[in-house]
């Protein structure tokens, strides 16, 4: 039984240890080109993937492939279709970073009502002008949800416990009527949902219209359910009065003119929700348990 860890995922030694037991392992600690990549999986059974990207000719160059073990929740970039053709066994590592990320998005959602990283942009350059930043108050104010599974949940928790805020949300059971009046209602936004064909583009020039003057949107989800041309000519009418985006439509970011990059009413984070030293160890784990669950017979996190 070969294993590879085909890319940039921290496995600890005591979970290696486990693993090690079931056959070869080899670890990799960087995210491969294509070649490169299908250089590492041509002979494995069983792989753990978190950044390699498998389209389908991808998952044909290697023939021994039994299951995949996703280090993450989402698994958008591997050709299911594929999968199912082969019958290959695909499992995820669901609410890993439930807490991570939902405290992440309370940091964006703070510091993007109070204008927080442009003050200290603006205070390292020499600048201190106080008044300039006029922020808003979270206290009792709505905030719309939307994606409503772990993450959007433990958000609503937090917000509705600390800071008294209405909670209104939509999940892949709403209707285009819900998520009109959660637009219309919301003085704060959060986005929380996967990618799919369902939300891709979600929030468009339609939807931004119906949003408050003075929005604030948050988006630990996935970057692609906010258009984001629509954002910046949101941005700049000022209809938008802050964003916090810690998840772009194509990662990773290498372009110094990004245009999102000249707005100072923008915080961005490299898609760092997720990483915490916790969430990292509960990773580590989970993706090899579900490696050790899937030879015992007894699959789990199964998505395929």
């Amino acid at each position: 039984m070969k294993i590879v860890s085909v890319d940039k995922v921290y496995l600890y030694s005591e979970h290696l240890k486990n693993l090690k037991k079931f056959g070869q392992v080899i670890v990799y600690n960087n995210v491969p080109s294509k070649n490169e990549g299908i250089k590492r999986i041509k002979d494995a059974d069983i792989i753990i993937d978190n950044w390699f990207k498998m389209p389908a000719n991808v998952i044909a160059s290697a023939p021994k492939l039994k299951m995949i073990s996703v280090a993450a929740t989402g698994y958008e970039w591997i050709d299911m279709k594929e999968i199912k053709k082969r019958k290959i066994v695909v499992c995820n590592c669901p609410g890993y970073s439930t807490e991570a990320v939902a405290e992440h998005t309370i940091g964006l959602l703070l510091n993007s009502a109070r204008l927080s990283s442009q003050s200290q942009q603006d205070i390292k350059s020499g600048q201190w002008n106080p008044a300039t930043y006029k922020g808003k108050e979270l206290f009792g104010k709505t905030l719309g949800i939307i994606g409503y599974g772990k993450i959007g949940k433990r958000v609503a928790e937090i917000c509705q416990k600390g800071l008294e805020m209405k909670i209104i949300f939509i999940n892949s059971k709403s209707s285009k009527k819900d998520l009109e009046k959660l637009l219309e209602t919301s003085d704060f936004i959060s986005v929380n949902a996967p990618i799919n064909n369902q939300t891709k583009d979600l929030l468009g020039k339609k939807e931004f219209a119906l949003m408050k003057q003075g929005i604030v949107i948050i988006n630990t989800g996935r970057g692609a359910v906010i258009n984001e041309q629509a954002l910046i000519e949101n941005l700049k009418s000022g209809k938008v009065f802050a964003a916090g985006l810690d998840v772009f439509p194509n990662e990773p970011l290498e372009n110094k003119n990004y245009p999102l990059f000249s707005f100072p009413n923008v915080i961005t984070t490299s898609h760092i929700g997720f990483h915490t030293q916790e969430a990292e160890y509960r990773l580590s784990q989970m993706a090899t348990e579900n490696i050790i669950k899937y030879l015992e017979g007894k699959p789990q996190n199964a998505v395929s």
